[in-house]
């Protein structure tokens, strides 16, 4: 039986961490730098550009997780990152933010597929959820203090340390990959056959178990859009809270995250009940929009956001540990990168209907609604990946 590497992946999600936490202190930096310059258009575009190319790129980032090593991937994707990141601290034109950002995030959507294919590569697949768990802990506990070491940075000494620690940050990440030795060899196929760039999202809609769980976490997140979009308004307009408040609000998803995220690294779950955890965590953030959409103060605010945090790290990582397990392993990369596509558009298009609903309605009826059709999609959904979770067999995908 394959033995996990646990001390080469502690390591990497220790390299993985400060490289969340240079990646939030960058989008934390950029915004505040640039918002008065730009308004609120152009906001939008740098997130636009942090967003759209986990889109547009996933079938050619898929392809070449697979067609290529992860050493191969990997390494140079990260110093690449890590370039364009740092020229945000040398003080060029404005219209560089974007195009800097968009390179960035295209040379990430390489890196992603193939940080998860290596995973489940070196991993025992009863250990996954647990490995998984282990790597969301660390990403929260990464983002969870930049917003205040951003201010801090930006307080004292302006913004060119935020960009100088995220560009570091991207090349200690690859410098650790490369010395701990992990790597996930190029697929090899029979001469005249070539790798499909779609056969990541075929697959995905082919098998039953995983097409039932897209569905609904594609839902839950457009629903999600709706907070995302409206959390604001609903503390400080409907509930009345402080920025303070506010920020405590933010934090306690933060720490509901980590909380997740280290229940599910510690739990060994046999694989017959991953996608009841599913379920569950679906489940939980359905009923905390609800929550939120008819929270009475700022008090039962945190404590959903809390509730959100954990429900959303323990949908992460079963739903991703049954999706990789049950993947065919030439094809983790595309596999991976039609997922993150998947959830990417969902997360676009949530927040493009939310902003629009919110204009026209309050935020509580958008929320109340978004909570009613998630919940209906859940009840429609979950019996198909209660009984295909049931029967799951990690060799043999139904299909």
């Amino acid at each position: 039986m394959m033995k996990t590497p646990w001390r080469k992946l502690y390591i990497l999600s220790t390299a993985g961490a400060l490289s969340w936490l240079g990646s939030a202190l960058t989008t934390f930096a950029v915004i505040l730098r640039d918002k008065d310059t730009v308004g609120a258009g152009g906001v939008s575009v740098y997130l636009l550009a942090f967003g759209l190319p986990t889109i547009f790129m996933a079938p050619i980032s898929g392809l070449i997780a697979d067609k290529f090593s992860s050493r191969q991937v990997i390494i140079p994707a990260l110093a690449v990152m890590g370039l364009s990141s740092g020229s945000l601290a040398i003080g060029l034109p404005v219209w560089w933010t974007p195009i800097a950002l968009l390179i960035t995030a295209s040379a990430g959507t390489l890196v992603a597929p193939a940080m998860q294919a290596v995973q489940v590569t070196v991993t025992n697949p009863d250990d996954l959820p647990r490995v998984t768990g282990l790597m969301q802990s660390m990403a929260s506990f990464g983002t969870l203090f930049a917003p205040a070491l951003g201010g801090i940075l930006v307080t004292t000494s302006g913004y060119f340390w935020p960009f100088v620690i995220d560009a570091i940050s991207f090349w200690f990440l690859a410098a650790a990959f490369f010395a701990i030795g992990l790597n996930r060899k190029a697929v090899k196929h029979e001469v005249g056959e070539k790798l499909s760039a779609m056969a990541g999202i075929r697959f995905v809609f082919s098998d039953r178990l995983i097409r039932a769980i897209v569905v609904l976490v594609s839902v839950l997140i457009i629903a999600l859009g709706s907070f995302n979009v409206g959390e604001v308004f609903l503390i400080k307009d409907e509930l009345h809270a402080s920025n303070l408040i506010y920020g405590i609000v933010g934090a306690s998803f933060a720490a509901g995250s980590i909380i997740g995220a280290v229940l599910t690294a510690a739990i060994k779950l046999n694989k017959r009940f991953h996608a009841m955890a599913v379920i569950v965590g679906i489940a939980v953030l359905v009923l905390a929009i609800l929550g939120f959409a008819l929270a009475p103060n700022w008090g039962i605010a945190i404590a959903l956001a809390l509730a959100t945090g954990v429900g959303n790290s323990v949908l992460n990582a079963y739903a991703i540990s049954i999706v990789m397990t049950r993947s065919p392993q030439e094809m983790l990369g595309r596999v991976m990168a039609a997922i993150d596509a998947i959830i990417q558009s969902g997360s676009v298009i949530g927040i493009v209907l939310s902003g629009i609903a919110i204009s026209f309605f309050h935020v509580r009826p958008v929320l109340l609604v978004c909570g009613i059709l998630s919940a209906i999609i859940l009840a429609i959904f979950a019996p198909d990946v209660i009984r295909y979770g049931r029967s799951f067999k990690e060799d043999k995908p139904a299909t």
